[in-house]
């Protein structure tokens, strides 16, 4: 198949989706596909280059951080044409899509017309949902989708809920490489006096929705039981801010781990994704606490990978990742105390360390890998090209 997929952010954006297209992409090509990805162009990056057998295009306008209505109404000339040229050189047989059920109506619909025409199916992948007019407006074209791939259970029923035709609603789980279940640990430690203290890793967009307060606090909280305890917290930078406000929340979280007096056992920094593996290993406990509806969670997959115990919240799609006392525990959003008890009680039991970590570890073996991941996904995409060319009395070849 020659694939065409689109998305307004690719590496070096760090986010759950620009690691999603990192394992897909290059996977699908290993199997013979023709993969090219239309994405955002950061400030340094190349208009063209290959990533791992992927084609990847960029264009300045696909920016997460400066996305709005009235910029695209204003700019739709543009954007037709890049969308134009781009799906015009490729001439795939699928568009798959991800997340462009938001921002705008107009990149979708835009995409939606030129398949029309030429008879290409268009498949969505959703990777989140929230409820707004704009979100509501996008909506409208859900009709015209081939198919939609839910990241999880909870994308789901919201994306039912919001009048997507269920029947056309399939759940793909994000997946890890075979080589975070089967590499040797390798433990890194970027900031000073962290090696040998017990580490608790908070990998995620510091900020007020990913819980970053919340692990502050309650780490404030473990240090009367666990005084040596170290925290890292990850993503100040090359991160999506949509709304322009982490900044201001990455000083708040600075001067409150000032005002507790633990600025010297807490170590902030943007780690590169070919890092975090070494960064799990160095963990004693990976925390993901979020308190806006998490749609799935691959860090904590990751996390998981490694061997090492998560404690996440109710949020969202991660109680579909971690059975609760069996390969992690589970929190209430919000809730300083539970988080730090969980904590507590994970850093002061080695036993119960290794049994939850080994547990969590079969738990992504069996159920989140990429392997099962890229296969769902590439027969999703096949079954739309495959009903497309019958509608039309054509072979379609994979």
């Amino acid at each position: 198949m020659r694939i065409a997929e689109i998305h307004w952010a690719f590496a070096p954006t760090i986010g759950g989706v620009e690691t999603h297209l990192a394992i897909l992409g290059p996977a699908l090509a290993a199997k013979g596909h023709s993969v090219f990805l239309l994405t955002g162009q950061p400030s340094g990056t190349p208009a063209r280059s290959q990533y791992s057998g992927m084609t990847v295009v960029r264009t300045p306008w696909l920016d997460l951080n400066q996305m709005s209505e009235v910029r695209f109404r204003r700019a739709e000339e543009s954007v037709t044409r890049t969308l134009h040229a781009f799906l015009g050189e490729v001439e795939p047989d699928v568009i798959h899509v991800h997340n462009l059920h938001y921002f705008s109506p107009v990149p979708l619909r835009v995409i939606q017309e030129w398949a029309r025409r030429r008879d290409v199916p268009v498949v969505l992948t959703a990777h989140n949902t929230w409820d707004d007019p704009l979100f509501r407006e996008v909506g409208s074209l859900a009709s015209d989708l081939d198919h939609v791939i839910a990241v999880s259970h909870f994308i789901r029923q919201d994306l039912i809920r919001l009048g997507y035709p269920a029947d056309r609603i399939s759940v793909v789980h994000h997946g890890v490489e075979s080589q975070w279940l089967s590499a040797p640990p390798h433990p890194t430690y970027p900031h000073q006096g962290m090696q040998g203290r017990p580490v608790i890793f908070h990998p995620a967009r510091m900020g007020f929705g990913k819980g970053s307060h919340i692990v502050v606090e309650a780490f404030a909280e473990v240090r009367r039981v666990v005084p040596d305890a170290y925290l890292m917290l990850a993503g100040t930078d090359k991160t999506v801010d949509w709304g322009h406000s982490q900044p201001g929340q990455v000083r708040q979280l600075f001067e409150r781990v000032r005002a507790l007096g633990l600025a010297d056992s807490v170590g902030v920094d943007t780690y590169p994704w070919s890092l975090m593996r070494d960064l799990y290993d160095a963990s004693t406990v990976v925390v993901y606490p979020s308190v806006a509806p998490e749609p799935f969670g691959i860090v904590v997959i990751e996390a998981m990978a490694r061997g090492r115990p998560v404690v996440v919240s109710t949020s969202g799609g991660m109680p579909e990742l971690v059975e609760p006392g069996v390969s992690g525990f589970i929190v209430r959003p919000g809730s300083v105390e539970e988080l730090a008890e969980a904590l507590v009680q994970l850093l002061t039991d080695g036993e119960l360390r290794r049994k939850l970590g080994e547990a969590a570890r079969q738990r992504v073996k069996t159920h989140f890998t990429a392997a099962a991941m890229v296969d769902n996904t590439e027969h999703i995409l096949a079954q739309a090209g495959l009903e497309r060319s019958r509608g039309r009395g054509r072979s379609f070849a994979l």
